[in-house]
């Protein structure tokens, strides 16, 4: 029940006050039952502070603050960390990110440009989260020297992508699931092997909503049905906007402004600006962070590709 409204109902409880009173009576009770156990105890209380904490949200957060925090509690290790934090911490970062892009990176195609640096710095970097985001999935799960401890890491991430699903981040669940289709972790059929059947049916149904097939079909349909906060993934946004440059002229045969065509560029980032200005209520936890942001965790392709090989070495034939 906590789980449920912490994930589902916190986003409700801003424009109804009422409601919002009534469930912190509930909890309060809740809180006072000498049987409760020590976890449900915290996550009632969890919810309780983020429910008290009206004015607090992701628009107060930057990512450079975040990373330049020094007085952080030691930054816990993957398996300490709850699937719940690391979902949450994942959305949080991931917005954070998102609304950082000013819509003039929108223009111009100046993140495909050779001094893309220069002309799209928050693209460029909102790129580099999700890399860096999706090597950490890959580099935790291939640190693992056991085929159940992998199997058990794969779990539990697909576990966060799901919960990122129910927080309506998309992204995050893209970041997930393209670290587990990398080849150095594709390739672990024996690990693979052991991971539960409604895990895999779990990733099935994550990557059918997040599948680029037919231009993001189906994340299309989510996204149009989604109430924010959202975090959509970027990617599908650049390619609209990428296609209608190039298709599009500028100017008609008869040398009038291309109205049309700024319809369609306003359309599309005036859906990506309507998702950045939603904030998450999402408590920032140091500890998570740390341990999400933390490099020296991050191995690069090679590297994943020979410990795959290592730990799973390719069958010899003959």
């Amino acid at each position: 029940v906590c789980v449920y409204v912490r994930l589902c109902v916190c986003q409700d409880f801003e424009m109804n006050s009422e409601l919002k009173m009534g469930v912190m009576t509930i909890l309060e009770e809740v809180l006072r039952d000498p049987d409760l156990l020590p976890q449900e105890r915290k996550a009632t209380g969890n919810i309780v502070r983020a429910l008290s904490q009206d004015d607090q949200d992701d628009a107060q957060l930057k990512i450079e603050d975040i990373l330049q925090m020094t007085e952080c509690p030691k930054a816990e290790c993957f398996d300490s960390l709850s699937a719940i934090e690391l979902a949450e911490q994942i959305t949080l970062l991931d917005h954070i990110v998102f609304r950082s892009i000013p819509y003039e990176e929108f223009l111009g195609q100046g993140w495909m440009k050779l001094d893309k640096l220069e002309r799209t710095p928050y693209i460029m970097k909102t790129s580099q989260h999700f890399n860096d985001m999706s090597n950490l999935v890959a580099s935790q799960i291939i640190a693992h020297t056991d085929v159940g401890s992998r199997a058990n890491s794969i779990e539990k991430w697909l576990a966060v992508a799901g919960i990122c699903r129910c927080l309506n981040n998309y992204n995050g669940v893209l970041e997930i699931t393209s670290a587990l289709n990398r080849s150095a972790i594709y390739r672990l059929k024996k690990t693979w092997a052991k991971v539960c059947k409604q895990t895999k049916s779990l990733m099935g149904k994550l990557q059918k909503t997040v599948s680029s097939e037919g231009r993001f079909k189906n994340l299309r349909e989510t996204l149009k049905n989604c109430n924010p906060p959202c975090v959509p993934y970027l990617g599908m946004y650049l390619t609209d906007l990428a296609f209608i440059e190039e298709a599009t002229p500028n100017f008609t045969e008869e040398g009038l402004v291309n109205f049309s065509k700024m319809r369609m560029m306003s359309h599309i980032i005036r859906e990506i600006r309507q998702f950045q200005g939603a904030p998450y209520r999402i408590e920032h936890q140091a500890k998570v962070t740390q341990f999400l942001l933390d490099r020296t965790l991050v191995m690069d392709e090679d590297t994943l590709y020979e410990l795959s090989l290592k730990i799973e070495p390719r069958l010899l034939h003959g």
